[in-house]
């Protein structure tokens, strides 16, 4: 997705250009009245298909007039696709980077750092990585911008942009039960960490990675198993 950066004053703002908003807000809404439009046409097939969820609903559909089954659907799809757009403004992701900070947000994740505390940034495996000077991550999340508009944005700013991805990767190690090197405690952690990762637990997979990285625990997932090496002591 094609992305812009403006600035302002001494910030420069790296996210999804400024149309991407009102398209989904228009767009959404009107795709899902669509599909509850042509839901109509439908439903009684779909309810003669006893395997599909949510019969009930369908069958309470059916014993509408058809004005009122249309007018039902075309509210429900509306309310979908208006929940859609929303959910879809929520995740997208916006970089401010300026003199003194770099910010990222997307969704719940929220991270302001220190230009002082800021080693390097990277993108790799659509994931944008902000490094300390301890060689740990101070931020890392999903990143579907321009990779050239943020090196600009960095570059502008004075922050250490490493075009070759993740200067450590070779250090990764896979993740099993009782792995030597790790500190004490850090096993316990990744265990509770490999049951939250095989049920999409994202909650705890926040919060014992944040656990870890006090350890001085770096840690990446790849098809539901995990890597890890270690940062440097502070």
């Amino acid at each position: 997705m094609s992305t812009d950066h403006a600035r302002i004053g001494e910030t420069t703002t790296v996210a999804d250009p400024a149309w991407v908003g009102p398209a989904f807000l228009i767009g959404l809404p009107l795709a899902g009245a669509a599909l509850g439009w042509g839901l109509t046409f439908i439903v009684e097939w779909i309810v003669g298909l006893r395997w599909f969820p949510f019969q009930g609903l369908f069958e309470l559909l059916t014993e509408l007039s058809e004005t009122l089954r249309l007018v039902v659907a075309l509210a429900a799809g509306l309310l979908l696709g208006v929940v859609l757009a929303l959910f879809a403004l929520h995740e997208m992701l916006k970089i401010t980077v300026g003199r003194d900070r770099i910010g990222l947000r997307r969704g719940d994740y929220d991270r302001e750092l220190d230009r002082a505390d800021v080693s390097g940034v990277f993108v790799q495996d659509k994931r944008i990585v902000v490094l300390g000077h301890r060689r740990q991550e101070l931020a890392n999340v999903e990143f579907d911008l321009d990779s050239d508009q943020l090196a600009a944005a960095l570059r502008k700013h004075g922050y250490g942009w490493l075009p070759g991805g993740d200067p450590y990767t070779a250090e990764f190690k896979r993740w099993v039960p009782g792995a030597d090197g790790l500190p004490q405690g850090a096993n316990a952690v990744l265990k509770a960490r490999q049951h939250a990762l095989e049920k999409s637990n994202g909650g705890d997979l926040a919060e014992l990675l944040a656990e870890l990285a006090a350890l001085n625990v770096v840690v990446h997932d790849k098809d539901k198993k995990q890597y890890w090496r270690l940062a440097d002591p502070a």
